[in-house]
């Protein structure tokens, strides 16, 4: 008898200490739900080279160093997404609805530092093959994406320290909320001006090391953060010539090429999800910002009897410390992150 990928199940769950699984993983961490992805080892066997006086054949493989990465791919759901950027981003304040009607608001920014908050995952293959304990886990990028006809995606790269195999599944985890985030209920903004967007995607990188081995150890060391980077894109249906000078001229009003300074603006999407939380009035919504976002040129695709439609891109910048990279606001119905 084979085993089907879909009776698996992830677990995820914001992690205490450093080196210690959490062992309430399955109680207090919730299901992320997945359409793919695995923890998998990184790991390759060392073959010696032809030595001089050998034979002809390959004399020995030794198995070197592990870490252990993951790509999850899924539709976002409100709790695990405030778990999975709460990591990704660091620093997440939580602001109960007053009169508390159990509509939380979480207000997730990032931190300076490269030290970020880790995970515990229980990732249990196949429904039987394995069950493994994953910790010390890092969202290393978070990409997001939708368009009219379909639902906020997600894809989450991991990279791990440890994990060990031969667990107990948990049988009745906590889920998420079935909420999820259609494209008609999304709004773009550029400038506090709403787009005739048809599709939008975000890429966030924390641009994580997974090859600082110490002599001694089989494990990875150390996980820090190197530069983090924000792009967003969307495409749009041109209304006027505004945007395109902004990217190509660096402002809306310059009509030709004058200096190579650029005009960071605000790019603001909110998500709005048709589920209520609980027995409230307010529906489960992500607003994603980048404060200061600057539109990279590009070509305009004309041709035939095409209307004009294209995909802009453009980069987050922080021109300050006092400034905010990226906020991301959640609306759900928990009380924590978990």
């Amino acid at each position: 008898m084979g085993f089907t990928s879909q009776a698996g199940q992830v677990l995820v769950r914001t992690q205490t200490v450093a080196g210690t699984y959490n062992a309430d993983t399955g109680t207090a961490g919730v299901k992320l739900k997945v359409t793919g992805g695995h923890m998998d080892p990184k790991r390759e066997m060392f073959v010696p080279d032809a030595e001089i006086g050998g034979g002809r054949d390959v004399t020995d493989g030794i198995l070197t160093a592990v870490s252990y990465t993951a790509d999850y791919e899924g539709y976002v759901r409100p709790d695990t997404f405030i778990t999975l950027v709460n990591a990704a981003l660091g620093d997440t304040d939580v602001t109960p609805d007053t009169p508390e009607t159990g509509a939380n608001t979480f207000l997730t920014v990032g931190v300076d530092s490269g030290v970020l908050p880790f995970l515990s995952i229980e990732e249990e293959t196949g429904g039987g093959f394995d069950c493994n304990h994953v910790r010390d886990v890092y969202v290393n990028s978070l990409d997001l994406d939708v368009d009219p006809g379909g639902v906020l995606k997600f894809k989450a790269g991991m990279i791990a320290k440890h994990q060990v195999g031969n667990k107990t599944k948990t049988a009745t985890p906590v889920e998420d909320a079935v909420a999820m985030f259609p494209g008609t209920n999304v709004t773009v903004k550029f400038n506090n001006v709403t787009l005739p967007a048809k599709s939008f995607s975000l890429k966030f990188t924390n641009n994580f090391e997974d090859d600082d081995f110490r002599l001694g150890s089989f494990f990875l060391s150390d996980v820090t953060g190197k530069r983090r980077e924000v792009t967003a894109s969307f495409s749009v249906r041109e209304s006027s010539a505004a945007m395109w000078r902004t990217a190509v001229h660096g402002l809306s009003t310059a009509y030709e090429v004058s200096s190579g300074a650029v005009l960071p603006q605000e790019l603001e999407v909110t998500l709005t999800s048709p589920t209520l939380i609980g027995a409230t009035a307010t529906p489960y919504s992500i607003t994603i910002t980048l404060p200061n976002f600057v539109l990279k040129p590009y070509a305009l695709k004309v041709g035939g009897d095409d209307i004009i439609d294209d995909e802009i891109e453009g980069q987050a910048i922080r021109p300050t410390l006092a400034d905010d990279l990226i906020t991301v606001s959640t609306v759900s119905g928990i009380d924590a992150v978990a």
